[in-house]
């Protein structure tokens, strides 16, 4: 009895313990003419007193997704693949131009403005979210990355 009561003091103590996410103003951008590519963009919040990891984003639009960070080398911006985004507990992450953001690569079908996406984000610890992501212009991207 006494370890029953042990574990389930411990799991209850986990879920107290454990992240909050939340996901704000998603975005992807519409690609400009030509280039079968694009980008999103959000902000994730762990509102919890546990780490997290953002380790893969999937749509159904695009032959594959990935997670990129811009970097500058030598004074030169470029992207670099990451595995995952970990998430510190009572932070928030800025997926926008600069900085982490979403690769798109390989669109099956164009997008517009004022089209929606299903995206799905997968946590490590908090399992996947399922988002409808609005389409927009690149110029009113900048507004959402504040």
């Amino acid at each position: 009895m006494r370890k029953l009561l042990n574990t389930l003091l411990f799991l209850l103590a986990l879920s107290f313990a454990s992240p909050k996410i939340v996901v704000k103003h998603p975005w992807i951008m519409e690609p400009p003419p030509g280039p079968n590519t694009t980008m999103m963009g959000m902000t994730v919040l762990n509102e919890g007193d546990q780490a997290d990891k953002l380790i893969e984003v999937k749509t159904d639009i695009a032959k594959r997704v990935e997670i990129h960070k811009t970097v500058i080398e030598n004074g030169v911006a470029k992207m670099v693949h990451q595995r995952y985004v970990k998430i510190p507990p009572r932070s928030k992450i800025e997926f926008k131009h600069h900085g982490y953001h979403i690769m798109i690569i390989g669109l099956k079908k164009r997008v517009k403005v004022g089209d929606k996406v299903k995206v799905r984000l997968v946590f490590e610890k908090s399992g996947e979210r399922e988002l409808e992501v609005p389409v927009i212009k690149m110029q009113k991207m900048h507004m959402h990355e504040r």
